[in-house]
């Protein structure tokens, strides 16, 4: 298989050179071979033109992760429009912020989906002026206008059409997840999204043939990490609507996944489910993680499925993953780090001024390479603020070099905060509390002190059936980290928020906290 693909459309013709009848997709009774998804691919990519679709166009799709999605964005993609991902889980405002903004002509909806009736929200957001269509055809189920106009577009104006379409045209935009502000729209080239999914394929030395897919499709861990990995790998990809763990497990056991990618919530959920030990996971080749530091007790338990494991690092302005850790790495040096670079990138620890620091000293993760978003959608200003003047893209993300080269996270810039004059990095307190036998998770943020201008206020979620008593926490942690370090005040939750990518939603925790104040 060819690497010198740029295309994400170039993928599929790979696919189809080295093993058309090999399967690609399958979404329930659904299974689709390469030549039975090129074949979908290319009518839903004719009926786009038919419907005056063109290169730059945006085409949005809101659903929950299924073939259609997958569908849709390889058939957007292949004429040089742009796809874009939207949540189910969303609410009216954020859809017409999301609208307004990537402004697409045609919105494809799942509806009705889970009781909601989304095709009437969305035809009401567009009567108030937002310029799009909508429609709850499918590519699986197309049998009415939007299939027929396609027909009257022949296979050499389809073949015009991706002729013109160059590997810097941009593929997608995936919003962020907005912990900080408004959520922005990265613009993610062909080239980026192929090549980093080649660059990671490497790494993993091409040992993966199957994948299950229940992420949102709007993230950048579903779309690249997930999907486009298993695709640029040449397997198949089983599509589930959402994350419910008792039916992904009967799942696993049908399709016999190979690749898992997971995070931190993710290993604390399988953990937690009773009778569930994950050497009944033995069928995993690879399973990597990131989003967050993971604790070793997780790694512990999830090495038991004979897996290899990698730490990962990477966000939606990167393509998703862009470092790994080596199979022989420890599973200390797996929690510890985010591993090396992959193939074709570079990461740097610098200051303000992008300047490299001394080795072990904490300061921005910077990145440049093939991985790079081309610059936040409408936002030129927002777009030279994410680039040091020497073009390295600004992570936002802290983290030290250790002397073997690997790159330790230390947290979000925006989340560290200065106790007495000292900096503390929430995630080390994370890790730290999360050594204790009875918890499960835990989420550090910062609140104002009197005395120390900052503390860190502890949130907590124990593990099934154990009580967790904050003196006692604190007991333990005087032992692992410096006093200052350790949070003044605790909550002890029954569950945690989470943002759609996966992630604890600080901004929701430390809102609750004020509330509190309030009342």
């Amino acid at each position: 298989m060819g690497h010198t693909s740029s295309l994400i459309y170039d993928v599929l013709n790979n696919r189809l050179a080295t093993a058309a009848n090999a399967e690609a997709v399958i979404d329930g009774e659904i299974r689709l071979t390469n030549v039975e998804l090129a074949r979908r691919v290319n009518a839903v990519a004719k009926s786009l033109l038919a419907r005056g679709i063109t290169r730059g166009d945006r085409v949005a799709t809101l659903a929950p992760p299924c073939a259609d999605f997958w569908i849709l964005f390889l058939a957007t993609s292949s004429i040089g429009a742009i796809w874009q991902g939207i949540n189910p889980r969303y609410q009216k405002n954020e859809y017409a912020y999301l609208l307004n903004d990537a402004k697409p002509k045609l919105v494809f909806v799942r509806s009705p989906y889970e009781g909601r009736d989304y095709h009437s929200e969305l035809n009401a957001l567009a009567a108030e002026g937002t310029m799009f269509e909508v429609l709850t055809e499918t590519p699986l189920t197309a049998t009415g206008g939007f299939a027929e106009a396609g027909r009257n577009i022949t296979d050499a104006e389809l073949a015009t059409a991706r002729g013109h379409v160059e590997p810097e045209d941009i593929a997608v935009i995936v919003y962020t997840s907005g912990t900080t502000g408004q959520p922005k729209g990265a613009m993610l080239s062909h080239r980026a999204i192929v090549k980093t999914a080649y660059a990671n394929l490497a790494w993993m030395e091409r040992k993966i043939t199957c994948t299950i897919c229940p992420a949102p499709i709007n993230h950048v861990g579903a779309l690249n990490n997930v999907c486009m990995t298993m695709f640029a790998a040449g397997g198949r990809i089983v599509f589930f609507h959402k994350v419910d763990l008792e039916a992904l497990g009967k799942l696993n056991h049908v399709e016999r996944p190979d690749y898992l990618v997971a995070s931190p919530t993710a290993f604390a959920m399988m953990l937690a489910r009773p009778g569930i030990d994950m050497s009944q996971y033995d069928y995993y080749k690879m399973i990597v993680f990131g989003g967050a530091a993971t604790p070793v007790a997780y790694l512990r338990e999830v090495v038991k499925s004979g897996a290899q494991l990698s730490s990962v690092f990477g966000q939606t302005e990167t393509c998703g993953m862009m470092s790994w850790t080596p199979p022989d790495a420890t599973l200390e040096v797996m929690s510890e780090t985010v591993g090396k670079a992959i193939d074709g990138v570079e990461m740097r620890i610098a200051d303000d001024h992008g300047r490299v620091v001394e080795q072990g000293k904490t300061a921005e993760i910077q990145v440049r390479g093939i991985c790079v978003m081309s610059g936040y959608f409408n936002k030129p200003e927002a777009t030279k603020d994410a680039f040091t003047p020497d073009g390295w893209l600004r992570t936002g993300d802290l983290g030290f070099e250790r002397p073997d080269g690997y790159i330790v996270f230390a947290g979000r810039l925006k989340e560290m905060f200065k106790s007495g004059g000292y900096n503390v990095y929430p995630v080390e307190v994370e890790l730290a509390i999360c050594e204790h036998p009875k918890v499960a998770q835990a989420a550090v943020v910062a609140v104002d002190h009197p005395t120390f201008q900052e503390v860190g206020h502890g949130f907590i979620l124990a593990k099934a059936g154990e009580h967790v008593d904050a003196n006692d926490l604190k007991t333990f942690l005087r032992e692992r980290i410096a006093d200052y370090k350790i949070p003044k005040t605790w909550d002890i939750l029954p569950a945690f928020p989470f943002l759609p990518n996966g992630k604890i939603d600080k901004r929701s925790l430390h809102a609750s906290l004020k509330q509190k104040k309030v009342n």
